[in-house]
């Protein structure tokens, strides 16, 4: 689901950025990808927040391929090695690092395309980087899938996958969703699959662990606590593409350019959520990471698998949360909710009637207090499923049922 947040408040300087795989130092340097912004007030209701609602947490902003140019020095120097674990301790992250460490891997990839500042005249230098991925199930034949990040796999021409014991596997696309942020690789190896935990069963304070392939640094842990849960932030990148963050753990388990596709699991060695993209004025690791939850990781990952594409819910209307600024200037009856701006044609909002002008207070039973709640609202559902609709129109109250629809490709 797609938005821009406006609410005429000057936001913070401080960028999410996409955890993007390291580069090589045999690669010429690739220029840093512009991180994304909170976009800039533009003033009442031509500037507003816009938001189209259908499910999408992480597009694929900034590529795996035209990742960050980190610690050029610490890479080609970790060798890739068995892995050594040990169970029966009574350390919580030793435990559960020894059962989910078996499962990660890091994934290399190379792209088409060369670096800006080489010579005209220079032939074509292939973009390379480095990510993580988790084994998510067998595939029935002898093979593994794993999950990673859309912006890991999905424009690689090449993917290699080293497992836990160093071993090297040439893995193929099987399909990538950029609007979650997750893509499924396969290779013909059956390694151990990881454990699955449920999101909804997260709690803020409890202790997690990152594993990961941070610069290039193989099999890495790191340990932290989940800061918050269902997360929204909605944000922009240089380039105009989207990348918002809608329901996502924050973490502030050190993750960190490499990161990417790896795996943020429990006390029990659970995978509970894919990391993606941090928060940081540097670039690097300031304790505010974000991951897709489990819950959401394998929706999509069971889709890719079964037909190569996923499927998002999709309302149909543009809008923008209503606070009491925009309510005083526009003579608005409420100071919280959605108010519609545009619908778009053919969608549930256009079949069961919804107009511009419109404010959306309630979906189902849960109450909406702005577009990022109603974005969560719909993204929690199914395609298909039918919805109550509570909103104001001429400044009286009225309810409306409509049909979830699938996300159009091409929005």
């Amino acid at each position: 689901m797609e938005e821009h947040e406006n609410d005429n408040v000057e936001p913070a300087s401080t960028d999410v950025t996409p955890v993007a795989p390291v580069i090589p130092p045999a690669v010429p340097p690739i220029p840093e990808p512009i991180a994304p912004t909170p976009i800039k007030p533009r003033g009442s209701l031509v500037g507003i927040i816009i938001a189209s609602l259908l499910v999408a947490v992480i597009a694929g902003g900034a590529a795996g391929l035209g990742a960050y140019y980190f610690a050029p020095d610490l890479l080609g120097k970790t060798p890739a090695r068995e892995i050594e674990v040990k169970t029966g301790t009574d350390e919580v992250v030793v435990a559960a690092a020894a059962k989910a460490l078996p499962s990660v891997v890091n994934i290399d990839v190379t792209g088409e395309g060369a670096a800006t500042d080489l010579p005209e005249t220079h032939p074509s230098v292939p973009m390379m980087g480095s990510g993580s991925g988790v084994v998510y199930k067998a595939t029935g034949d002898g093979g593994s899938y794993i999950v990673t990040n859309d912006h890991v796999a999905a424009d690689a021409t090449r993917i290699v996958v080293t497992d836990a014991s160093g071993e090297k596997h040439d893995a193929v696309l099987v399909g990538a969703d950029p609007e979650s942020d997750i893509a499924v690789v396969k290779i013909d190896v059956e390694l151990p699959a990881i454990a699955l935990g449920d999101s909804e069963d997260l709690q803020v304070g409890q202790m997690t662990v990152a594993i990961g392939s941070p610069f290039g640094l193989q099999h890495s842990v790191t340990a932290g606590v989940i800061s918050a849960i269902h997360r929204s932030l909605p944000d922009s990148i240089g380039d105009g593409t989207r990348y918002p963050l809608v329901d996502v753990i924050q973490t502030d388990a050190s993750i960190n350019p490499g990161n990417s596709g790896g795996a943020l699991i429990d006390r029990t060695g659970r995978l509970i959520g894919i990391p993606t993209a941090i928060f940081s004025e540097t670039g690097g690791a300031d304790g505010v990471g974000f991951a897709v939850p489990i819950n959401t990781v394998t929706r999509v990952a069971d889709q890719l698998i079964a037909g190569g594409k996923a499927e998002h819910p999709f309302l149909g209307i543009i809008g923008q949360t209503i606070n009491e600024q925009l309510a005083e200037e526009e003579n608005l009856p409420v100071t919280e909710g959605a108010l519609v701006v545009e619908i778009t044609p053919d969608t549930g909002a256009a079949a069961a009637g919804l107009k511009p002008d419109d404010i959306i207070v309630q979906l189902d039973d849960g109450k909406i207090r702005s577009m990022d709640d109603l974005i969560l609202a719909v993204k929690r559902r199914s395609v298909g499923d039918e919805v109550l609709v509570k909103f104001y129109r001429d400044g009286k109250t009225t309810e409306l049922k409509m049909i979830l629809g699938v996300k159009p490709d091409d929005l």
